[in-house]
């Protein structure tokens, strides 16, 4: 099974090229029967990064990272609950 992550599932205005999972994150697998039909989602502890200024060049240093908690959705059931940005690769840090 493939999940995915979307922009409802986001703080606002997050960009969905600034989510990171920690690799040392558990997830937890929840049957959800009222959720788009009864789907299996995965609720998981994700990263935001925040030190992103929208400079074109800027210095290379260690980034910051904010947590938040939101759940993945399967691949099949995205885009149904709004016109929404989706990613099923997040890139993993192991060390924060």
């Amino acid at each position: 099974m493939v999940y995915c992550i979307e922009t409802p599932d986001l703080p606002k205005d997050t960009s969905i090229l600034d989510v990171y999972l920690n690799g040392n994150t558990p997830l937890e697998v929840l049957h959800k029967p009222e959720f788009l039909g009864g789907v299996t989602i995965v609720n998981v502890e994700l990263l935001l990064r925040k030190d992103k200024n929208g400079d074109m060049y800027q210095a290379v240093t260690k980034p910051n990272f904010e947590s938040f908690k939101t759940q993945l959705v399967p691949y099949f059931a995205w885009s149904n609950r709004d016109q929404a940005e989706m990613t099923v690769f997040i890139p993993v840090i192991w060390d924060i």
